[in-house]
């Protein structure tokens, strides 16, 4: 998929030769040097032209330019040869190799320096313009993008056309990579299930990868030019990347589907093919959920060190999305040990990192955990407040698992305020919500909001049953986020328990 020449970089062309290009019969733009060629560029074809070699040409930047900055010249030049409909041209430009250290080809390092909407630039012109590969290689950039911008149902769209694509050509790599991006979008959009079982195929055609490779080499272990490239086939290493970043995937999926053991055999998994590889953001994650995982199985502490010492390292080249999803994953574990203060701070950095760089998904974790720290401590105002500008991106995004928690907690607050109408009709919005998302933590959340809300409203066998339910769904022993919700439910009981008592109390004079 990334296949190119280490030192490759654009065919770059003189001023005089600007007025000699011409058009293949195919679009391609060439000198023309006698040949029978299909047209002269227009005037304005000229000025595209120009400009595209000018940036190629001049653009210099310093050694202080930032990454983006660094590129410009290139993307200019992109953005001129896609208006020439140039597409050859442009082609050369996605190989361009800019960081000396990894050689990422251009159209790979713009998503390492999560320059997301460039990226997308670059690829979409190219789609069924070249061939089917630069298709594929494009497809996956596209996905890849729209899904780190939290735009799912694009990045879909573009994971499943590439998937197929892949098996129209019977291209493995790209169809390992379409099933694996499928994996990590639908996991970010709540669909935890589907995307466990798409990453699942994906492992599957991992293997057949290394089944052929391991055949190939068999089947040539006596030619000594073979087996010298063999030691160095890219295959193998992409197919390591990917199980790694898979498994990774696993873990998170493997926790939200509330199957912690598995989470943290793949972590651990993750993690020592990443040393190997030396993959170290993907070891990051993989270290962050294996905490999680930990967590929720009782290992608090240790759990709780690891993350602390990530939070310590947060910005030493450090992207936003890994501060941000050890953000995450620090503040749960402070919020499942009750340390409010830490899981304030935590959460408040994470809400200011993603209202700066957009991304709604995170902003949606961060408002969600600062609003049950407010509803803990009974500042409902400000739990109000943070629920309902949750509610109003998730509904935006179409983040359904968000919006069924906000929901719920909306029910919560309004049952709590004595509107039980209200909090009835979001409590039954909530459970609707969480049937279209594969988790038993949002249905689990529901069922016990409208139990409150059933208590309040006096029906103590409606609410016992969905109490119980809750209880069936998300048991309290089951981890550390369910003892939290048991520890919120009883909370509320006692609550209700001293309004109804304490006056009968003074009436009785004791």
């Amino acid at each position: 998929m990334s296949a190119f020449n280490p030192g490759f970089q654009p065919k770059i062309i003189t001023e005089t030769e600007i007025f000699r290009c011409c058009f293949t019969e195919t679009g391609e733009l060439v000198v023309n040097r006698g040949c029978n060629l299909n047209r002269q560029p227009t005037l304005l074809e000229q000025a595209h032209l120009r400009a595209a070699f000018y940036w190629l040409k001049q653009h210099q930047p310093t050694p202080q330019a930032s990454e983006l900055e660094r590129v410009r010249g290139y993307l200019e030049a992109a953005y001129h040869f896609s208006q020439l409909e140039a597409w050859e041209s442009l082609c050369q430009i996605l190989f361009v190799c800019v960081d000396r250290e990894s050689y990422s080809p251009l159209h790979e390092q713009l998503g390492v320096w999560e320059c997301y909407s460039q990226q997308i630039d670059l690829c979409e012109p190219l789609l069924e313009r070249v061939n089917p590969e630069i298709d594929c290689l494009c497809l996956n950039n596209l996905g890849f993008a729209y899904t780190h911008l939290c735009q799912y149902q694009k990045a879909t769209h573009y994971y499943q056309r590439l998937l197929k694509l892949a098996t129209e050509i019977g291209n493995r790599e790209a169809l390992a990579l379409a099933l694996g991006g499928l994996g990590v979008c639908y996991g970010h959009w709540g669909q935890y299930q589907t995307a466990w079982d798409y990453c699942q195929q994906q492992l599957l055609v991992l293997d057949q990868i290394d089944e052929i490779s391991s055949k190939a080499r068999s089947c040539n272990f006596f030619s000594s030019e073979f087996s010298e490239k063999a030691q160095n086939d890219p295959r193998d290493n992409f197919t390591l990347k990917e199980r790694c970043q898979t498994l990774a995937t696993l873990g998170y999926l493997d926790i939200h589907l509330r199957c912690y053991r598995h989470a943290v055999r793949c972590c651990r998994e993750a993690v020592e093919i990443a040393r190997q590889i030396d993959a170290s953001e993907t070891e990051w994650y993989a270290l962050g959920r294996l905490a999680i995982a930990n967590t929720q199985l009782g290992k608090s502490k240790q759990a709780l060190e690891a993350l602390q010492q990530q939070y310590q390292q947060r910005h030493q080249g450090r992207s936003c999305s890994q501060i941000s999803a050890m953000l995450v994953n620090i503040a749960l574990v402070y919020c499942y040990k009750r340390q409010f203060e830490e899981t304030i701070t935590c959460v408040q950095e994470l809400l200011q990192i993603n209202q700066q760089n957009g991304n709604a998904s995170l902003q949606c974790y961060a408002l969600l955990i600062l609003s049950f720290v407010h509803m803990w401590r009974n500042e409902t105002t400000l739990a109000m407040e943070r629920t309902q500008q949750c509610l109003k991106l998730s509904q935006q995004f179409g983040y359904r698992h968000h919006e069924s928690q906000s929901l719920s907690q909306l029910s919560y607050l309004y049952s709590d305020l004595g509107e039980t109408f209200l909090a009835l009709d979001y409590g039954k919005q909530a459970f609707a919500s969480a049937q279209t998302v594969d988790s038993a933590f949002y249905t689990g959340i529901a069922l016990a909001v409208l139990g409150l809300t059933y208590l309040e409203s006096g029906k103590l066998k409606d609410c016992l049953r969905s109490l119980s339910a809750s209880f069936r769904v998300l048991p309290p022993w089951n981890g550390g986020d369910s003892k939290l919700l048991l520890a919120l439910v009883v909370k509320r009981l006692s609550q209700f328990l001293l309004k109804r008592i304490a006056p009968q109390l003074v009436l009785t004079g004791l």
